[in-house]
C-alpha cells in the first residue's frame, strides 16, 4: 500500500473510532466526549452558567486530560522533527494510545463504577486523546484531524458545490470519509453501549490496535529496507 493511501485509510479508521468513543463516554460516562474538546468545552460553560445537565467535574476531566496529553507528547516530539519517514513518533504514540485504551477498559471490567473511577478513567481517556490528536497531525492527512470534523464540514460544502476553483475529486471523497467514518462510529458505539460500556469501548481499542499494528509493520519493513540499500556491495573479481 503506498504511503499516501495508507495514511488516508488509517486516519479515516481512527476517525471512526473517535466517533464511537465519544458516543460510548456521552452516553455511558455522564455525558462527557472522550475525544471531541469543543463539546466539553460548551459543556463546562454550561454547567458554570447552571444550564448543565451534567456535572461540570466530568467534561472539564477529559479537557484536562487532552490538554496535558497533547503538551506531554508535544515536548517529547520537539525532539523528532516532524518530516522523517518512518517518522519515530507515530507508531509508539498510536501504540500508547491502544494500550491505555485497553487498560481503561480492563479497569471497567474488573471495578465497580465509582465516581472517583469514572473521572479517572475520563481523564486518561482525554490524556490518550490528545496523544492520539498529535500522532494524526504528525501522520498529515489534510481535514482529517481524527478528533473533530467541524472545519472538514465547512470546507466539505462549501467547496464541493463550486463548479470551477472548487476542491477536487480527491479532496471531496476525503472530507466526504471523515465525517461519514465518524458519524459511522458514533452509530455502533451507541449500539454498542445497548450491550455494555466496556464492550463500546473495545471498539476503539481494536481499532487503535490495528492502526499501531499497521504503522510499526510498516516502520519496521521501511527501516529493514532502508538498512540493506546503505549496506555496501561486494564485489567479486571474475
Amino acid at each position: 500500500m503506498q504511503r499516501r493511501n495508507l495514511a488516508l485509510w488509517t486516519m479515516t479508521a481512527v476517525s471512526f473510532g473517535t466517533g464511537a468513543l465519544d458516543a460510548a463516554t456521552y452516553l455511558g460516562m455522564d455525558g462527557v466526549f472522550g475525544a471531541n474538546m469543543t463539546g466539553n468545552v460548551i459543556l463546562v460553560a454550561l454547567s458554570i452558567a447552571g444550564e448543565g445537565v451534567h456535572s461540570f467535574l466530568g467534561p472539564l476531566m477529559a479537557l484536562g486530560g487532552f490538554i496535558t496529553g497533547s503538551w506531554l507528547l508535544g515536548l517529547i516530539a520537539r525532539r523528532h522533527p516532524k518530516g522523517s519517514f518512518p517518522d519515530p513518533v507515530v507508531a509508539p504514540v498510536f501504540g500508547v494510545c491502544a494500550v491505555g485504551m485497553l487498560t481503561i477498559t480492563a479497569v471497567l471490567v474488573w471495578l465497580p463504577m465509582t465516581g472517583t473511577l469514572l473521572h479517572t478513567a475520563t481523564f486518561t481517556i482525554g490524556f490518550l486523546m490528545g496523544f492520539q490528536a498529535l500522532a494524526a497531525r504528525r501522520v498529515g492527512v489534510p481535514d482529517i484531524s481524527t478528533v473533530v470534523i467541524t472545519s472538514t464540514l465547512s470546507l466539505l460544502f462549501s467547496e464541493a458545490g463550486r463548479f470551477h476553483g472548487g476542491a477536487s475529486r480527491i479532496a471531496t471523497g476525503r472530507r466526504a470519509a471523515a465525517v461519514l467514518s465518524m458519524f459511522l462510529g458514533a452509530v455502533s458505539g451507541a449500539l454498542l453501549l445497548k450491550i455494555g460500556l466496556t464492550v463500546a469501548l473495545l471498539l476503539p481499542t481494536i481499532v487503535l490496535t490495528v492502526v499501531a499494528l499497521i504503522y510499526t509493520t510498516n516502520a519496521v519493513a521501511l527501516r529493514r529496507r532502508l538498512r540493506r540499500n546503505t549496506q555496501p556491495k561486494e564485489f567479486v573479481d571474475a
